[in-house]
């Protein structure tokens, strides 16, 4: 379908007034982009979109445009790409109700709730809105004659928004029920640096992350004493040494500024986590080879990319149960100990 004359001009009669309409968010150098397929059989509706949208951007991200001409190659594109954000969808296409037709498809064949489908259509008495919110699984209904800049800006927004919350909402899940299957206890049976070494690897893995970074347990106030129980990447081969031989070991020390108080940080290359270690009962856990006194955890590793609040949430759950099972590591390693 060929959108006529009169359409062109209302996407583009308030270009220039919107070009404040968001001055507020810029792009932010290494945001990956908003995925949003643009879906007509009308090349001119394609370029006029990009076009409008050029400067774009929404939480520090822009838009990076992917085009199909027909509700079949849209769901080609589909199939290979699960991360669109947003889908701009005509109606009428190789059929009258081609585009319809395939929001269905998207929704129960493909499996994905989350893509948000914003329907655009020239001839909107031939599918009427309350019909269509009614009957179909989209989040807007647009008739090109109304759909000005502006208006597509704010639609755009609203979209992406929302699919943000639902993607935080999917990682959170995905997070927990990941932390949850951890089997770290099984793996404290085999010792205190069996432990640290599984906690490293499963926490990198959760995240996303490489393991690359150190697990070392401060007792008392000589923090660069520290043991390391375990080491990964470039720290592979400093299990079982002081903390002091570490190149960086002055900067993890400068975490605990007084004994007991927990200090984490999260940079854009390297999160800290610090934790106490403490048995049941509230006491602090005596260690093996050591007088007794409180311990503390503490995990460091590198990260290729910064963590979101949801990636921090996570790993601060993970090291309260990397703890827990650090602590029953060394209660079994001191059972098993005679006398």
């Amino acid at each position: 379908m060929t959108m006529a004359d009169d359409d062109d001009d209302f996407l583009f009669q308030d270009e220039e007034e919107d070009e404040d309409a968001h001055e507020g968010d810029e792009l932010v150098p290494g945001m990956p982009p908003w995925q949003v397929l643009i879906v007509d059989d009308d090349a001119e509706v394609h370029a006029m979109t990009r076009l409008v949208m050029r400067k774009f951007a929404f939480q520090g991200r822009g838009l990076a445009f992917i085009s199909a001409y027909s509700a079949a190659e849209a769901l080609t594109v589909l199939r290979g790409e699960h991360d669109i954000a947003m889908i701009l969808l005509d109606v009428v296409m190789e059929s009258e109700d081609a585009g319809l037709k395939l929001v269905p498809r998207i929704r129960d064949e493909l499996g994905n709730r989350a893509v948000r489908i914003i329907l655009r259509t020239g001839q909107p008495g031939q599918a009427p809105e309350d019909d269509v919110i009614a009957g179909y699984d989209v989040n807007d209904y647009k008739a090109k004659t109304e759909l000005t800049a502006r208006k597509l800006i704010t639609a755009t927004i609203t979209a992406l928004r929302a699919y943000h919350h639902i993607r935080t909402l999917e990682r959170s899940c995905q997070g927990l029920e990941r932390v949850a299957g951890l089997g770290l206890f099984q793996v404290a049976l085999s010792g205190p640096s069996a432990a640290a070494g599984a906690a490293l690897d499963q926490i990198a893995e959760v995240l996303e992350q490489p393991a690359e970074g150190l697990f070392c347990v401060i007792h008392g106030t000589d923090r660069l004493a520290a043991r390391i129980l375990a080491g990964r990447g470039r720290y592979q081969d400093a299990a079982g040494h002081p903390l002091a031989t570490v190149a960086d070991a002055g900067a993890l020390a400068t975490l605990l500024r007084r004994p007991g108080e927990l200090r984490h940080e999260f940079t854009d290359g390297a999160m800290t986590l610090v934790w106490p270690l403490t048995a049941p009962a509230q006491r602090p856990l005596p260690m093996a080879g050591l007088d007794d006194g409180g311990a503390t955890a503490i995990l460091h590793l590198h990260l290729v990319r910064p963590l979101d609040e949801i990636g921090r949430r996570l790993a601060l759950l993970m090291m309260m149960r990397i703890a827990d099972a650090l602590v029953t590591a060394w209660a079994l390693e001191q059972a098993r100990e005679p006398g």
